[in-house]
């Protein structure tokens, strides 16, 4: 098991940091892209054929108008790794091509969707704890990438986001010099074609500095979005409500619903959990078995109002075919990486490689500050 986990602090343009990122971890992300079943049994040998070079070609060509600066950040990381730019950027159209456009591997299923939230926003405790799930070997490839990314007036952006290897910001556990917080869940429902790709809206949030500038970012008005996805969202500068931000794919404006989660004394009240399925958007699509479980254990357990609460149940291993805290098993190929803690009011993340429920602690911490 991997005992560290990198963190690059670079400044530059988009272009420049991306290829910052590509240049100080390329043996890491060239070894990823090699290992990773993901990309070799299923996103490169769809790219290969007729049908997703026209279909990655036209998502491309639509990214280029929607998010040209995103584009030149995937362009400088592809150099700076040494790997093609097209390998990168199909790497960044994974839930697009894994879920609604590759037909065949029909083994492929919603069941191997990821990732698990934990919410309290209580007067004394305001907390956000999320596992990351994915491959198994994103652990051990991983990193966190600290960036300043300026243009001609100064600072345009400023983040801090765990970062899977070769991939873009913002599609997993982030913050950003506004004091917001971020994670992510993926979210099964319809796909739509043609329209922007999810992981380059994911990254365009990192640089919101309010609610209401998240559901801007994630409404996409006139380029709509390719794949759903849920954010989870708080704030160290007003740290009164959390939101679940849950986010449907739709032609030209994506379908955006808002749960806020307000302070409250009660346990109850100041509670929520997502993992992989629509809890407020009154979407109905199959549901997901495994995240069926993780949810209805975690509702099971004592109602949290702490943070080692919140860390004991992203550590519950209790279901053994289905755990909240995930490790590859016959069951499942896919694993929890990592588990982000934010703390908004001691304005903190964490960053947990083992079990979070041990006593080991965490492996990196951040304090979080605004304009800083």
């Amino acid at each position: 098991m991997a005992t560290s986990f990198p963190v690059l602090c670079t400044r530059g343009s988009y272009y420049d940091v991306g290829y910052s990122v590509g240049s100080t971890f390329q043996s890491r992300i060239q070894t990823y892209i090699q290992k990773s079943f993901l990309l070799q049994d299923t996103l490169l040998p769809f790219y290969d054929s007729r049908e997703g070079r026209d279909f990655v070609e036209a998502m491309l060509s639509m990214t280029e108008k929607n998010f040209p600066k995103y584009v030149d950040e995937v362009r400088g990381t592809a150099q700076g790794a040494g790997l093609p730019f097209e390998t990168l950027f199909v790497n960044d159209l994974l839930m697009e091509i894994y879920f609604g456009y590759n037909q065949k591997t029909p083994q492929l299923t919603r069941e191997d969707l990821g990732c698990s939230t934990v919410y309290i926003n209580r007067p004394d405790v305001k907390v956000i704890g999320h596992n990351e799930d994915g491959e198994d070997i994103a652990k051990t490839f991983g990193y966190v990438v600290d960036a300043t990314i300026t243009g001609d007036d100064g600072v345009e952006e400023k983040f801090t986001s765990l970062c899977y290897p070769g991939g873009l910001p913002g599609v997993s556990i982030g913050y950003n010099h506004h004091g917001m917080a971020f994670s992510v869940n993926s979210l099964a429902g319809p796909t739509v074609g043609n329209t922007a790709p999810s992981d380059f809206v994911l990254r365009a949030v990192l640089r919101a500095s309010s609610i209401d500038e998240v559901k801007d970012i994630v409404s996409n008005a006139g380029f709509g979005l390719s794949s759903g996805f849920n954010i989870n969202v708080g704030s160290i500068v007003d740290t009164s409500t959390q939101w679940s931000v849950e986010v449907a794919p739709s032609v030209s404006e994506s379908k955006v619903s808002i749960k806020e989660i307000h302070e409250s004394d009660d346990p109850e009240e100041s509670t929520y959990f997502h993992m992989n399925e629509f809890r407020h958007m009154g979407i109905e699509v199959e549901t997901a078995a495994r995240s069926r479980a993780r949810f209805e254990r975690a509702m099971s357990l004592p109602v949290p109002t702490c943070t080692r609460d919140v860390r004991n149940i992203l550590g519950d291993i209790d279901n053994k075919t289905f755990p909240i805290f995930r490790t590859v098993r016959p069951t499942d190929e896919y694993a929890t990486v990592c588990t982000g803690m934010f703390d908004l009011l001691d304005k903190r993340f964490d960053i947990y490689l083992d079990n979070p429920s041990k006593d080991t602690g965490p492996l990196l911490t951040f304090n979080m500050q605004c304009g800083a």
